[in-house]
C-alpha cells in the first residue's frame, strides 16, 4: 500500500511513533485501519449533520489498553475539524481529576484544538481558536494581520463578534470572551498587549485569580464547581453563535483513571454524577450540538459503571455496527484482528520506506512482517493489540533501514522477547 505523505512528514511521523505507538492527529488517518465505518457513520449523521443542528449526543468508547482508543479519538478529531466541528481532546488525570467540574472545564478551556485550516502549531487552547477565527476573518475581508487593516474591516468583525448578550447561561464569562475577542482584534490590528490581557486570558481558562482589572469589567468569581458548567454553556454559546462553528467534539480519555478512587468513595461517586451530568443536560439541549465522548478500558464498565444504573442505562449494552449507527456504546474490541495489524504493519512500511528513501523488497518484508506477528502472537496467546504491534514493528523497521534482510521464526520470536513494550499507562 502507498501512502501519500511527503517525506519530511513521514520523518516525523517515524520519529513521533518510536517515541509513542500513536499517530498524532494530522497523521492519525495514515495509521488508522479497521475502524473507517465508525468514522464514516459519526462524520455523516453527527459532524454533517444533528451537531450542526444544535442536536447534542454522547459517546462511550470502550477498548482494552493498546487497543487504539487514543488513535481513534484523534482520527475521528480530525474528521471532525474538516467540518468546523471544535475538538476538545481531554486527558484523565491529575492534571483533570473528574470528580471536579472545575478541574474538568480548565482542562476543555486548554484542550480546544486550532481549525484545521490554522497554520501548523502545537499551541491549543480557547485563546487559540479565538485568535484563529478573528486572523481568517481579517483574510477572508481582504486584510493581513497588522497595523494596516482598515477600520471598515475591524468595525465588521466587531458587529459581528457582538455586544452585550443577554441571557448568557453565565453573565460573567458572556462578558469576558466578548472583552477578549475585542482585545484580540485590537492585537492583530496592530494593539499591544497589556497586562490586564494575561489575567483576562487566565480567568477564562479557569484559573483562580482576582484583580482590579477584572472586576472592572464585571469579572468577581473565578471558575469554581458550581458554576464550571454554566460557564462551559456559555462558551460553546459564544463560539457557535458569534463565531459560527457548525458543532463541538469534546473527548475524554482514559475513563479508567477515575477507578483509581476508592470503589464508593464521594470522589467516585462525584465523578459519575458530572458524567451524568453532562450527558444528561447535552440530551436536553443545554449545551447545544456537543458530542461528548469518554474512552475506557472494559474494566470501567464491569467494575463502576454496573453500580450506576442511572449511567448504564444512558450507555446500554448493545455495541455500534452498520445496523445500529446511533447506539451510545462503540467497542473497539471488536475492530481489530489479524488482517488489520498486517494493514497497519503495511502503512508502516509505506512510511519508513518515504521517510528514508528505503525501496523495500516487498517479498522479504511480507514475510518478515508475518514472522512478526505470528512471534508476538505466541507470546500472548491472542492478536496483538495495534499498540503493542507499532511498538515493536516500528522498532523492527528502523533496524531493517540499515540493512534489510529475512529474518527467521526463531530472529521474530527474539526481537519480539528483547522488545517489550512499556508497561500499562507507562509514557501514556
Amino acid at each position: 500500500m502507498d501512502i501519500v505523505v511527503n517525506p519530511i512528514d513521514a520523518r516525523r511521523l517515524v520519529s513521533q511513533l518510536l517515541n509513542s505507538p500513536i499517530a498524532p492527529g494530522k497523521y492519525s488517518h495514515i495509521m488508522n485501519v479497521g475502524t473507517d465505518y465508525i468514522l464514516d457513520a459519526l462524520d455523516q449523521n453527527y459532524f454533517r449533520g444533528e451537531l450542526a443542528d444544535g442536536i447534542g449526543c454522547f459517546k462511550y468508547l470502550e477498548g482494552d489498553y493498546g487497543s487504539g482508543k487514543t488513535q481513534f479519538i484523534n482520527s475521528l478529531a480530525r474528521r471532525a475539524s474538516e467540518h468546523e466541528v471544535v475538538t476538545a481532546l481531554v486527558t484523565i488525570g491529575a492534571d483533570c481529576p473528574f470528580n471536579s467540574p472545575a478541574a474538568i472545564f480548565g482542562a476543555i478551556m486548554g484542550s480546544f484544538q486550532p481549525p484545521a485550516d490554522a497554520e501548523p502549531s502545537d499551541d491549543k487552547g480557547i485563546v487559540v481558536l479565538i485568535d484563529c477565527w478573528i486572523v481568517q476573518r481579517i483574510r477572508q475581508l481582504g486584510a493581513e494581520p497588522g497595523s494596516d487593516v482598515p477600520e471598515l474591516v475591524q468595525r465588521q468583525i466587531e458587529q459581528q463578534l457582538g455586544g452585550l448578550w443577554k441571557g448568557a447561561p453565565d453573565p460573567q464569562m458572556a462578558a469576558a470572551l466578548t472583552t477578549l475577542s475585542q482585545r484580540l482584534l485590537k492585537i492583530n490590528c496592530g494593539a499591544r498587549e497589556a497586562v490586564s490581557d494575561n489575567e483576562l486570558i487566565a480567568w477564562i481558562r479557569g484559573d483562580n485569580v482576582r484583580s482590579t482589572s477584572l472586576k472592572n469589567i464585571g469579572l468577581f468569581e473565578p471558575a469554581r464547581d458550581d458554576n464550571a458548567f454554566r460557564r462551559l454553556k456559555t462558551v460553546i454559546a459564544f463560539l457557535r453563535t458569534r463565531m459560527g462553528y457548525r458543532g463541538f467534539l469534546i473527548a475524554f480519555d482514559e475513563g479508567t483513571r477515575t477507578t483509581s478512587f476508592r470503589r464508593g468513595s464521594a470522589k467516585q461517586r462525584q465523578a459519575i454524577e458530572n458524567l451524568l451530568t453532562m450527558i444528561n443536560q447535552n440530551a436536553e439541549g443545554e449545551f447545544g450540538g456537543v458530542m461528548f465522548l469518554y474512552a475506557a478500558t472494559p474494566d470501567f464498565r464491569s467494575e463502576l459503571i454496573t453500580n450506576y444504573r442511572a449511567l448504564q442505562d444512558r450507555i446500554g449494552t448493545k455495541a455500534f455496527s452498520k445496523g445500529s449507527p446511533q447506539v451510545p456504546f462503540i467497542n473497539l474490541e471488536e475492530a481489530n484482528s489479524e488482517e488489520v495489524i498486517y494493514s497497519i504493519g503495511e502503512r508502516l512500511l509505506s512510511v519508513f520506506g518515504k521517510a528514508y528513501g528505503v525501496t523495500w523488497d516487498r517479498a522479504i518484508q511480507t514475510a518478515n512482517l508475518k514472522a512478526i506477528v505470528a512471534a508476538q502472537k505466541a507470546s500472548l496467546f491472542e492478536t496483538p493489540k495495534p499498540r503493542f504491534f507499532v511498538y515493536q514493528y516500528c522498532r523492527f523497521l528502523d533496524g531493517q533501514r540499515g540493512a534489510p534482510l529475512a529474518i527467521s521464526e526463531e530472529q521474530a520470536s527474539d526481537f519480539v522477547n528483547n522488545n517489550e513494550p512499556p508497561l500499562e499507562g507507562d509514557g501514556e
